[in-house]
């Protein structure tokens, strides 16, 4: 366990003589305990073994984020750890390859980091500590070996996905999939930042739901913050649409029945809220560009799915990450700014 500033200090000048991409992270957080989740700890593996740093002992994690920035490293399904990231320090390594991209792109099925350590190693890893509150301290000892299991694993399991996607020819796939993923990490971290009540489902409202679905996410988000627990708990995102679809359409809502007292009568506070409010203060629609629809859109998709379903049972790999329903639609459309939107390897793929 790294605890204090010395120790983070000697763990850099081991992390630093480490060659690029021969390094090791994964985050826990307390999502499920809190209402802001924060950043709870840091599993660090190399050639050398594993240790794990604690971000919230440690009052200056500068040598940790300077480092993270130069970074080349892997973790595995990385898109809720670069929120993390982002979230806590603002910064993402320099490049993440993911052990769970390398997965799919071999045609694994099953590939979360437990089914590849008992696919690999024959190995069950315990599951026992994965919804465990990861800010409360002193850190149990079995809480750090599950913390520790979820690395120890990973740079030899990196070693023979690599060579395998090198045997097939798909390194290059792999590398250039990463790069993606990274920048989509910080696009997504961006979106949410602007406007974090615009939760999946919002993009069907027009202006009056959209605002809705913000009043209410607002009183959502206070609730759980009086009760420092997550949103979840006070009502799920399926609620919030419900009711905002409702609204949008000038129909009652009520709270839950089983809602307490006052916070029914704050939830009936903020509807009242929204219908009070003048039409000009409801939230914009984003702007989408709008292309229409090619005459032969319909035989274009049934041709460019039927290609790309081929390529896949050929390649024994998942035919979305060949291309993704809305990027055959983009191609279906029009063809070239819709292959051009692929990545390369996609694009020579489905264009061979």
């Amino acid at each position: 366990m790294i605890e204090d500033q010395e120790a983070l200090h000697a763990w850099k000048l081991r992390a630093a003589r480490q060659p690029q991409g021969r390094t090791v992270l994964d985050l826990e957080a307390d999502s499920l305990h809190r209402h802001r989740e924060k950043l709870c700890l840091i599993q660090y593996a190399d050639a050398d073994g594993v240790c794990i740093i604690d971000p919230l002992a440690i009052e200056d994690m500068g040598e940790f984020t300077r480092w993270l920035q130069e970074a080349e490293v892997w973790m595995h399904g990385a898109d809720y750890d670069m929120s993390l990231f982002q979230g806590a320090y603002g910064v993402l390594p320099r490049m993440i390859l993911d052990t769970q991209i390398a997965a799919r792109l071999l045609g694994f099925r099953q590939f979360g980091l437990a089914a590849l350590v008992e696919h690999f190693y024959g190995i069950v890893l315990s599951k026992k500590n994965q919804k465990a509150d990861w800010g409360k301290r002193p850190i149990p000892e079995s809480m750090q070996e599950y913390a520790s299991g979820d690395v120890k694993f990973m740079l030899e399991m990196a070693d023979k996905l690599t060579a395998r996607l090198k045997e097939l020819g798909r390194h290059g796939w792999f590398l250039e999939s990463c790069a993606c993923n990274l920048q989509h990490g910080r696009e997504r971290f961006e979106a949410v930042m602007e406007d974090p009540w615009r939760i999946r489902g919002a993009g069907k409202f027009n202006r009056r739901g959209l605002a809705a679905l913000r009043a209410l996410w607002t009183w959502r988000d206070r609730e759980a913050a009086q009760m420092d627990r997550p949103a979840f708990m006070v009502c799920s995102n399926d609620d919030l649409l419900r009711w905002s679809a409702a609204l949008q359409e000038f129909r009652v809502v009520e709270p839950r029945s089983r809602m307490h007292a006052q916070r029914a009568a704050r939830f009936r506070k903020a509807v009242e809220h929204f219908q009070l409010m003048d039409e000009h203060d409801y939230p914009c629609i984003p702007k989408r560009v709008r292309h229409e629809q090619s005459p032969h859109f319909e035989a274009h998709m049934a041709h460019w799915t039927a290609k790309r379903d081929a390529l896949a049972e050929q390649l024994d790999i998942e035919p979305a990450l060949i291309a993704s329903r809305t990027q055959l639609e983009a191609i279906a459309n029009q063809e070239d700014a819709g292959l051009s939107a692929l990545m390369a390897w996609q694009r020579d793929l489905l264009t061979r």
